[in-house]
């Protein structure tokens, strides 16, 4: 059996309870058999708790239940309040002042790094041209005779004048074996047992 109760009630049934060191359901419990074994007996029933005080735990339920409607309808102080831009400076004669739109401003380091990046390809530009990798492996095997792909990147990156143009890791047997059998440059190479030589030697 289950009984439901007003959510106000049940708020002013928990004192009493909690005065006696019980659970709400426990109190109710006790409550009606105590009904019952008066009305089996023909004696007076005992109120259940005192009227007065009842009625001050339900106008005391009613005050916090005013209470809680008042802040939930209140505004939200933390809310964000709209922010006036600031006016444009003024600027006297001259040329207008550049406009950036927001998220479109380069942060100064990456200016830095592409001012960076042109000086060093000026510098290179002026030093020579770049070496190609197919031409250094065909200089390599013309000095050094038929290699492995791993013997070739040793000796290139040994001679240290090959640079690749887009990356910094460096340079690999792999690399190697895509470049010799490049459609392009397969006709200068040539295979035996694993070593890749000149196909014109």
């Amino acid at each position: 059996m289950s009984i439901r109760l007003d959510p106000r009630r049940r708020g002013a049934l928990k004192l009493p309870a909690a005065e006696a060191g019980i659970r709400p359901g426990e109190l109710v419990t006790r409550w009606v058999e105590e009904r019952l074994d008066a009305a089996r007996s023909g004696g007076a029933v005992p109120p259940p708790v005192d009227s007065n005080a009842l009625a001050s735990l339900t106008a005391r339920v009613d005050e916090l239940a005013r209470r809680l409607d008042r802040i939930a309808a209140a505004p939200d102080p933390g809310a964000s309040l709209p922010v006036a831009e600031p006016a444009p400076a003024k600027r006297g004669p001259g040329r207008p002042r550049k406009t950036v739109e927001a998220g479109s401003a380069q942060p100064a380091a990456t200016s830095r790094a592409r001012r960076a990046a042109r000086r060093s390809t000026t510098g290179r530009k002026a030093a020579g041209a770049r070496i190609a990798l197919h031409d250094e492996i065909a200089a390599v095997i013309a000095e050094l005779g038929p290699q492995t792909a791993a013997e070739l990147a040793s000796a290139i990156a040994a001679r240290g004048r090959y640079q690749a143009p887009r990356s910094a890791k460096p340079l690999d047997a792999a690399t190697v074996n895509a470049r010799v059998s490049n459609p392009t440059y397969r006709a200068r190479f040539v295979r035996r047992e694993h070593r890749i030589g000149l196909a014109v030697e």
